[in-house]
């Protein structure tokens, strides 16, 4: 079996395209080779990738395609030939597929009946010259998030190409990408060295990579880095805090020859908040801050990409050297400007940076943020009513909304934009307002999703923050009408609604938005001209937005319950009503039908849900119904029961105990079945007629309140 070697080397790719480019060669190579190639076997495609190369070896290929037959269909028989001779659609077809002769035309029978057809014969081809030709193409269309073009703008890649190196068994496959042309060489950096290495096979470049000291593989280099810093950490007795799996994306991406570092720096620095001095170590610098028992620690480790496999003990250590001291004067340099930044800004009051939120434009014509946070109050304090908070919260309520904006005019966030909400917390917590408060500030970002985890508000006070702000973010584009259409969301409106139906759901609060937007409408956007708002905004009108927000949140609902597992008729048998956007109780409902879908109680319920629906659906206005009409027993009974159980089975569902409702409507089952068998409904007496629908029409909508069953498959 042949191999075929692909190496793109480049300058020094941002790490997210490391990631990301041996994926998409992966599945285009799998693509074109289980693409009508006649392979009597799958080929062994393998992708890696460094910040310097991007790597694949395919093994367990044929020298050659299969030679074979291939019937094409054609036209039917019907419309290819007009009296004896071919019609159009026939020419075309032998046109295309370059039939000369009409005798190769035949035909065959299929279930749809007589169709033409052609028996192509495929030449063995050398399976290299197809290869050759192919490459170019699918580098070319790789979908780069940024990308460089040259002298020809149909050629891009993220950094400039330097080489190409293409090997079919041990031999030179050349081709041209742009200006540069494929060989049998890749490229070794070293120290202040590049060395041009003849590659014949797979197993010959790993041998000479792995003898270089470059760790192609990204999960070997992950693995890598991990023991090292584990070594590095343990041997100063500190370990690594735990960190995002992107962050060690990132630094994987960041380097072929990974070299980690043991640094420190100034102790007097640990007086700055541990949270800025992670986010200025990590973020800022790609450093592995490092803790020990009494806190943070005054080392960090610092992984630099340097190939130190042919350097002796002198030329090592003075490489440490100079590697410890780039990193510690640039850690230096940032970790002094954190340390006045934060000095500077504990001499000011919070009122001071309150004041300073007027003049931060949230956006063009929503106002400020000091704009949002009186609208982020107004709602929260509503909302609160709605959930029967105490006085306790809503007064906490009032004065952490007022503060949840201002670390936004503090010179450290101005600095470091990561860390707003976190400085929130730290000067609330300094100016000595109480523990939730200072908590909310930071958490009214929340939900985040650090370390895999999703983490979401820790109290109801924090939560209540976190809904009033997406909830005011959302519900203020939404009168812009400026919601995310296609891809683009440019204003994280998404984010925002999902992480309002996080916080909703994890708190399990039973609560309508529908509500919450009327109040809004009525209280905020009316009298905008007090919460910032344009004065064209003012004048929208309830009746065109509520649609725009209910289609948006529920769509999103949707999505997030489709991640969950939960199945599309599920949903749809729930979301017909909406409920008023309570999204708790629809949540409630959904995972109930999802378990008891199976139940015989719950089909033999559908299925009488659906014997109802099926006669009634073109009499929806059909609601009452006179009971001096109803006189056969069958009809009696059907009332009766249904009265019996009315008041209950609804009790049930209002208490979200919607298997004692299911339990108790079940006894409808019979009674309903008798009432098909031996009462012609549709009678000629209208009146009579009319009730009797109207009776069903009732049971309906009683069943309707556990779902529209007509909704599910089965």
């Amino acid at each position: 079996m042949s191999e075929y070697i692909l190496e793109i080397g480049s300058g020094e790719l941002p790490y997210s395209e490391v990631k990301a480019i041996p994926l998409f060669l992966k599945k285009s190579f799998e693509d074109f080779f289980e693409g009508g190639l006649g392979l009597s076997r799958k080929p062994v495609i393998l992708a890696y990738s460094t910040p310097k190369r991007i790597f694949v070896l395919i093994k367990d290929l044929p020298g050659k395609t299969d030679g074979r037959e291939e019937e094409i269909l054609g036209p039917p028989v019907a419309i290819s030939y007009h009296d004896g001779r071919p019609a159009v659609p026939l020419l075309q077809f032998m046109k295309k597929n370059g039939v000369e002769n009409i005798k190769k035309i035949y035909t065959v029978n299929q279930k749809k009946g007589a169709y033409t057809a052609y028996r192509k014969i495929i030449k063995e081809v050398l399976l290299k010259n197809i290869i050759k030709e192919k490459v170019p193409e699918i580098i070319k269309n790789i979908p780069f998030k940024k990308s460089m073009f040259w002298m020809d703008r149909d050629i891009r890649y993220p950094r400039p190409v330097l080489w190409i190196l293409s090997v079919f068994d041990g031999k030179p496959l050349p081709f041209k990408y742009g200006n540069i042309k494929a060989s049998d060489s890749t490229r070794i950096f070293g120290q202040g060295k590049i060395l041009i290495e003849k590659i014949e096979s797979g197993e010959n470049y790993f041998r000479l990579l792995s003898k270089k000291g470059i760790v192609l593989k990204n999960e070997a280099r992950k693995d890598f880095i991990e023991k090292e810093i584990g070594r590095l950490s343990k041997s100063i007795g500190s370990f690594v805090p735990e960190y995002d799996d992107e962050f060690m994306d990132e630094i994987v991406g960041l380097t072929e020859t990974p070299y980690p570092v043991l640094c420190d720096f100034e102790e007097k620095f640990l007086s700055i908040p541990e949270e800025i001095l992670s986010v200025v170590m990590k973020k800022h610098q790609r450093f592995f801050p490092l803790r020990n028992k009494k806190g943070m620690a005054s080392s960090f480790i610092g992984v630099a990409d340097s190939n130190t496999k042919a350097l002796n003990p002198k030329n090592l250590a003075v490489l440490n050297k100079n590697i410890r001291y780039g990193y510690t004067r640039v850690l230096r340099a940032r970790l002094s400007d954190a340390d006045f930044f934060f000095t500077e800004d504990k001499k000011k009051p919070l009122s001071y940076f309150t004041e300073r939120t007027k003049g931060i434009m949230f956006y063009e014509g929503l106002g400020s943020y000091y704009d949002k946070t009186e609208r982020i109050q107004e709602t929260g304090i509503f909302i609160a009513g709605r959930l029967n908070f105490g006085q306790e919260i809503i007064d906490d309520c009032k004065k952490a909304s007022s503060l949840l904006k201002f670390d936004l005019g503090t010179h450290v966030v101005y600095e470091f934009p990561e860390m707003q909400g976190v400085m929130g917390r730290i000067y609330a917590k300094h100016a000595g307002e109480n523990e939730p408060v200072s908590r909310a500030v930071e958490e009214h970002y929340c939900p985040v999703s650090m370390g895999g985890k999703r983490i979401l508000p820790s109290s109801d006070l924090s939560a209540l923050c976190a809904l009033s702000d997406k909830l005011d973010t959302v519900f203020s584009f939404v009168m812009l009408k400026k919601l995310p259409t296609g891809e683009a969301d440019p204003f994280y409106l998404r984010r925002a609604m999902i992480g309002i139906i996080e916080i909703i759901l994890n708190r399990k609060y039973i609560i309508k938005l529908e509500e919450i937007f009327d109040h809004y409408f009525e209280n905020i956007i009316k009298t905008g001209h007090n919460f910032g708002f344009s004065e064209k905004l003012c004048l929208s009108r309830k009746d065109e937005l509520k649609p725009l927000f209910e289609n948006f949140a529920v769509t999103r609902f949707k999505n997030h319950l489709l991640s969950e597992g939960y199945r599309p008729d599920e949903i749809s048998s729930i979301l017909e009503d909406g409920a008023g956007l309570d999204f708790y109780s629809l949540k409630l409902r959904i995972d109930f039908v999802s378990r008891y879908r199976i139940h015989e109680e719950f089909f033999e319920l559908a299925q009488a849900y659906k014997r109802i629906r099926n006669i009634t659906i073109n009499f929806p206005e059909l609601v009452y119904y006179d009971i001096e009409k109803l006189t056969l027993k069958e009809e009696l009974s059907l009332e009766n029961k249904y009265a019996e159980i009315k008041d209950t089975a609804l009790a049930f569902v209002h208490k979200g105990d919607y298997l004692k409702a299911m339990n108790l409507l079940y006894r409808l089952k019979e009674p309903v079945n008798l009432f098909f068998d031996k009462v012609l409904i549709m009678a000629e007496d209208k009146d009579l007629r009319n009730s009797r629908l109207g009776l069903l029409n009732n049971i309906l909508l009683l069943l309707k309140n556990i779902c529209d069953f007509s909704a599910l498959s089965y």
